[in-house]
C-alpha cells in the first residue's frame, strides 16, 4: 500500500469514528428530548414504589446495603435526573456498598421510552470509550427493555459477589462514556 493509500484510509478510519461518535451522541441527545411527558408521568408513580424497594440507606453519595441479601433497584433517565444516568435512593449515579458474601437482586428500570439502556456489571475501570467493549461483564442485564404500551421497561437480576471493586454501566454506545455508571464496593 502506498504512503497516499495509507494516508487515505486513515482518514476514512478518523472520519468513520467521528461519524459513529457524533450519531451516537445526537442520537442519545435526540432520543432523550422526544420523550412523552405525559406518559413520564402517568407512570411515575408506579417507578416510584418500585424504587422504594432497594433495601439500601443512603449516606451522602453512597448506597450502603447490609444483610445476606440485598434488593438494589435503579432506573434510568428519570425526571429531574441527566441524559443518560442511573438513579438509587434519588442520587445520581450513586456508590454501592455491598457486603461481600451477599446475594444481590438487583431490578433495572428504563423509563426512557425512546431507547434501550443496559445495566451491566464490570470489573473494568473507567473511563469507557464512546464504543465500549467491556469485558468480562459479571453480571447484569444487558439490553433491557424498552418501555412500550403505556408501560416502563424494567427486568432482574441476581449476583453472587466476590469481594472486590466494581462498576455498573449502561454499555449502549456513548452513554458509560458521558457519565452513565457508578462503582460498587464489595466488602
Amino acid at each position: 500500500m502506498n504512503t497516499q493509500t495509507k494516508m487515505q484510509k486513515n482518514w476514512y478510519v478518523s472520519v468513520g469514528a467521528a461519524a459513529v461518535l457524533a450519531a451516537t451522541v445526537g442520537m442519545g441527545t435526540a432520543m432523550a428530548g422526544t420523550l412523552d411527558s405525559s406518559w413520564k408521568e402517568a407512570t411515575l408513580p408506579q417507578v416510584k414504589a418500585m424504587l422504594q424497594k432497594d433495601t439500601g440507606k443512603v449516606s451522602g453519595d453512597t448506597v450502603t446495603y447490609s444483610g445476606k441479601t440485598v434488593h438494589v433497584v435503579a432506573a434510568a433517565v428519570l425526571p429531574g435526573f441527566p441524559f443518560p444516568s442511573f438513579e438509587v435512593h434519588d442520587k445520581k449515579n450513586p456508590t454501592l456498598d455491598i457486603p461481600a458474601g451477599a446475594t444481590v437482586d438487583v431490578t433495572f428500570i428504563n423509563t426512557n421510552k425512546g431507547f434501550g439502556h443496559s445495566f451491566d456489571i464490570t470489573q473494568k475501570t473507567p473511563p469507557f470509550a464512546v464504543m465500549p467493549v467491556i469485558d468480562p461483564i459479571v453480571a447484569g442485564t444487558g439490553f433491557s427493555p424498552v418501555p412500550k404500551d403505556g408501560k416502563f421497561g424494567y427486568t432482574n437480576f441476581t449476583w453472587h459477589p466476590t469481594a472486590g471493586t466494581y462498576y455498573y454501566v449502561c454499555q449502549i454506545p456513548g452513554h458509560a462514556a458521558t457519565g452513565m455508571f457508578g462503582k460498587i464496593i464489595v466488602k
